[in-house]
């Protein structure tokens, strides 16, 4: 994001980038599970949103409500399919693949809370929705360049022309 400013004649620029690493964030209120009709989205008891590949009719409902855009349609096997926390893993004792492997050791994962206080509660930055519309178990650590919630400083216009 960012633009170019004339001052008498000379020309500045405060253009920036940060990167999120978006995927499921396994909401405590998801707006995925809300609109499938036919129960394949849903919320296990250990917090962890799944979709069941066996129910899914791939109406893609719940890629229209979810404003992190996780749930993504297979062509090939005509159903969503998403993140699914690697569940199984974790129920091992281990830590999701993408954390494990991330070779930034960006990401972390834990209890929610714990990592609320190792890292803060920032939830949302720009381009992200704000946080209370599906309350997102995510916790970002912000970038120096990064935006508040809702700010389109860095807004592309028109997607298509990049």
């Amino acid at each position: 994001g960012g633009d170019w400013q004339e001052d008498n004649g000379v020309w500045h620029q405060n253009v920036f980038a940060y990167y999120l690493s978006i995927s499921c964030n396994h909401c405590e209120d998801p707006a995925c599970t809300k609109v499938c009709p036919s129960g394949a989205m849903h919320k296990r008891e250990d917090g962890f949103v799944v979709v069941d590949e066996d129910v899914c009719i791939g109406c893609r409902y719940c890629h229209m409500a979810c404003p992190y855009g996780a749930p993504q349609y297979n062509e090939t096997k005509g159903h969503m399919t998403k993140c699914d926390g690697c569940y199984d893993r974790v129920a091992e004792g281990k830590k999701p693949i993408c954390v494990e492997s991330c070779p930034l050791r960006a990401l972390d994962f834990g209890p929610i809370d714990e990592l609320r206080k190792k890292h803060g509660d920032l939830a949302a930055v720009a381009p992200l929705p704000r946080a209370h519309f599906t309350k997102p178990n995510i916790v970002i650590k912000p970038n120096a360049n990064s935006r508040p919630t809702g700010d389109t400083t860095g807004y592309l216009a028109n997607p298509k022309e990049v």
